[in-house]
């Protein structure tokens, strides 16, 4: 019985967490939203939001497979085998590293193409865009590979930990909005390049918070046929 109740607190905290998190985000994504658009402008927003959607595009992938890998790494953690656990880690990082492969290289050859020949650019920001294009891509890739180290931490529902690095990557935007006012730079360029820099602290943090608290993230990505198939199918 008091494992009963515990495990019905533990949800109902964990519901409450991201549900203050997500109303949070969102309104700080509403303010920030407004913010932006007065700051880059019409024009420079619409660059950013036609070349610089491939994070927004690429979202049901990684959803798809975050939501794959957390299935995987709960079923393994509800059977306490650390060894099948790690192998998992193992897949799912691997995945994910390939998948990053595939989108570096299919964004470098025809994404770089699609941007030169038939968007239409207006003139002048060309050169802007690309830099806009580059920033997209390295944010993708490093979005996509932290998707395991995401899934590991709900699979181990430590929702508080989720819900206190999206808000403080919430907070890392509002920012980006005051240093946007006050750059003398390319604005578009720079905003560009700071979302590209809060992937990369967000990383930085996921993976040291793993690492410290979960042994199977010490795990080397590895392919193994037989995982990589049913972790993929069920994608």
């Amino acid at each position: 019985m008091a494992s009963a109740q515990e495990n019905n607190k533990r949800i109902a905290r964990n519901t409450l967490l991201l549900y203050v998190r997500m109303l949070i985000m969102m309104l700080i994504n509403l303010y920030t939203s407004r913010l932006i658009l007065n700051t880059l402008g019409v024009s420079d927003f619409g660059i950013y939001n036609v070349v610089g959607s491939i994070i927004g595009m690429l979202g049901f992938i990684t959803g798809s497979l975050s939501g794959a890998s957390s299935r995987f790494l709960t079923f393994e953690l509800g059977k306490k085998d650390i060894d099948k656990l790690s192998r998992i880690f193992g897949s799912v990082k691997f995945i994910h590293y390939l998948l990053a492969g595939v989108i570096l290289l299919v964004g470098e050859t025809v994404g770089v193409l699609f941007v030169l020949t038939q968007l239409k650019i207006p003139e002048g920001r060309l050169t802007a865009a690309m830099w806009v294009f580059q920033f997209s891509i390295l944010a993708s890739i490093i979005s996509i590979i932290s998707v395991p180290y995401n899934s590991d931490i709900i699979a181990h529902e430590k929702m508080s930990a989720f819900a206190y690095l999206s808000l403080f990557d919430s907070v890392l935007k509002l920012l980006i909005v005051y240093l946007l006012v006050i750059t003398p730079y390319d604005k578009l360029v720079i905003y560009a390049f700071l979302l590209l820099c809060i992937q990369v602290i967000d990383r930085i943090l996921y993976y040291v918070y793993c690492h410290r608290r979960f042994i199977e993230t010490h795990s080397r990505a590895k392919y193994d046929k037989e995982l990589f198939r049913k972790i993929s199918s069920y994608a």
